[in-house]
């Protein structure tokens, strides 16, 4: 290659210096006294003045080596999705599919559906990267504003009414995010949930990543409209009320579990959780609502 061969025939060039390269103040000390031997003093300046001409040359070799790679160098930077799966380079989507891609994890349907919507979660529970595509617009519609599943049945996944919480701007978003695939998209990915920092630390990550805090507000709140309730609103998991009712961790946990689904859209009713969220989460969501306030 140009560059390298340019880069070794320096070098060589650095070790066989002529003598009309050099400055004019060693030649003259050479033709000084004629045949006369000069000190070790002046041998001692020629000598040191030869290797810093070495030294100019080789690193003017080197840096134009340097600058020759670097022009020839690319910079291959990769996205890494959830789950490990790497977009390809430059890979873009619309503004659209990037909305719904988020609105799919901030109302936890990746905690059912999986990443992507690749399933594995449960086997209640379809993967969407096919379904999704094949269905129309009015089906998903359908589906996303009334819910799906087994209403009478705790122990088995129901999916949320979502009719009067989540927009019809969102559930376009989410409906052209599940036509185009469900592709991978930067940040659009669940909560971490962390480990080690107690049962509290960790309830607070799932209240957010399990979509609790759509519906019962920051802090569990609440004053989620639900129109069609007898409460006219989605109550909320804190307040003197909430925990007269549920005044122990096993009667938090049963509601968490077995979530509380009328089954008649457009009431806004709470999924069961019990074949999506393992036990240990269902303490640590426990162990966090405990901290909320109580009065």
């Amino acid at each position: 290659m140009r560059g390298t061969a340019g880069f070794k025939q320096a070098q060589g060039d650095s070790l066989r210096l002529p003598t009309d390269v050099l400055p004019g103040a060693y030649r003259l000390g050479r033709e000084m006294a004629g045949s006369e031997q000069p000190e070790p003093s002046e041998r001692v300046v020629p000598a040191i003045l030869a290797a810093a001409v070495a030294m100019v040359v080789a690193g003017v070799a080197v840096g134009f080596a340097a600058g020759h790679y670097s022009a020839r160098t690319t910079t291959v930077t990769k996205v890494v999705a959830a789950g490990g799966a790497a977009a390809p380079v430059g890979a873009k989507v619309s503004p659209t599919v990037a909305a719904g891609a988020h609105t799919f994890v901030q109302f936890a349907c990746a905690e059912c559906h999986g990443p992507q919507g690749r399933g594995g979660v449960s086997p209640d529970v379809p993967a969407l990267k096919t379904v999704g595509k094949a269905m129309n617009v009015a089906t998903l519609t359908r589906i996303i504003d009334h819910g799906l599943g087994e209403s009478a049945n705790p122990t088995k996944p129901y999916m949320p009414v979502w009719g009067e919480v989540i927009s019809k701007h969102q559930v376009s978003d989410l409906i052209a995010y599940l036509h185009a695939g469900l592709p991978a998209v930067p940040t659009a990915e669940p909560v971490p949930v962390p480990t080690g920092q107690g049962a509290a630390v960790t309830g607070a990550a799932l209240y957010v990543r399990d979509g609790c805090i759509n519906c019962h507000g920051p802090n569990g709140l609440g004053g989620v409209p639900n129109p069609q309730s007898p409460d006219k609103t989605i109550p909320p998991l804190s307040g003197a009320d909430f925990f007269k009712e549920f005044n122990t961790d096993k009667k938090i946990a049963d509601v968490i579990v077995s979530g509380s689904v009328l089954g008649r859209a457009p009431i806004v009713s709470m999924p069961h959780w019990g074949g999506i969220i393992p036990p240990d989460r269902v303490q640590a969501l426990v162990a966090y609502i405990k901290t909320l306030k109580s009065s």
